[in-house]
């Protein structure tokens, strides 16, 4: 296995872990309406960067009513917004402890914006990561049953038998982890970006996991970097780890992109395929102020 370091500045562009797990806070992009389906609701041809349309769906899910907010590629932003003529890759996104499905949903519509479908659960209070793998897995049935079978504004509009995505921050990117870990995976999930997450105890299990990329803070109080660190080397290619430098739980980047596009290369790699995802991973970092890059591609 190899691994490679990138450090480049730029002018201007379980167990013993602390459960106080704050949401984290990111100023988002206008979200994208999805795109129309051909069954029922109308389309309209669009190209990128989309709208955001959003929709909320409900499922059951441990006993429970599970909300899910779904952010789609539209022709103009808003809830139950005509669909883009598309169907596109599922990216699930699980929120920190102090947030909830449609921040969540907020925080990641760049994805939306280059043709993504984001579909964000709220998850029940208590860190039950364990029931936390379920409710993503439920969330991830009911979004492309929808899409199948449905006549909304989702008709359609998903791919239905392309790997998924998910992407987290906080608990939601534990939560990350313990869906690479061997106990929680879903075969669907085809890559996962934890960002500001780790293993938790010590029977993480990471081999023969879907793809990783790690985005961590090495002046993080809440989740240790080095623990973060030791999840990752247990992990097998391919994987990435951006180290953030002086950049605490908040993931506050003082404006420098590379949570947006970082995260956006890697899911273009390991989801669409795109062999260019890689090189825009390196390239963000190598133009970052602040980020330093170990992968094992």
């Amino acid at each position: 296995m190899t691994t490679s370091r990138m450090s480049l500045s730029r002018s201007a562009r379980g167990a013993a872990l602390t459960l106080a797990l704050a949401g984290i806070t990111v100023p988002a992009a206008a979200v994208p309406a999805s795109p129309a389906e051909p069954q029922s609701r109308a389309c309209a041809a669009a190209s990128a960067p989309y709208a955001v349309g959003t929709t909320t769906l409900r499922t059951r899910s441990r006993g429970a009513s599970l909300q899910i907010t779904v952010a789609y590629p539209a022709t103009s932003n808003g809830e139950n917004a005509k669909p883009v003529c598309r169907a596109s890759h599922l990216v699930v996104a699980g929120h920190g402890s102090g947030g909830d499905g449609p921040s969540a949903a907020r925080l990641h519509t760049y994805l939306v914006q280059q043709g993504y479908v984001v579909a964000a659960p709220t998850f029940a209070s208590g860190y039950d990561f364990g029931g936390y793998t379920e409710d993503v897995s439920r969330t991830i049935t009911k979004v492309k049953r929808s899409s199948r079978t449905g006549g909304g504004v989702l008709a359609g509009r998903v791919k239905d038998k392309a790997e998924v995505g998910y992407i987290g921050t906080s608990m939601g990117g534990i939560l990350g982890l313990a869906l690479v870990d061997r106990d929680g995976r879903d075969k669907r999930i085809g890559a996962v970006v934890s960002k500001a997450g780790t293993a938790m105890g010590g029977s993480f299990q990471g081999a023969g996991g879907p793809p990783l990329l790690m985005i961590n803070g090495n002046a993080d109080t809440v989740i240790s970097y080095d623990d973060a660190r030791q999840s990752y080397r247990r992990v097998a290619r391919p994987k990435g780890f951006i180290t953030l430098d002086r950049v605490g739980h908040d993931l506050n980047t003082g404006g420098d992109p590379i949570l947006v596009e970082s995260s956006a290369g890697f899911f273009d790699r390991y989801l669409r395929g795109r062999k260019a995802g890689v090189r825009e991973i390196q390239k963000s970092v190598g133009d970052s102020r602040i980020a330093t890059l170990r992968s094992a591609w």
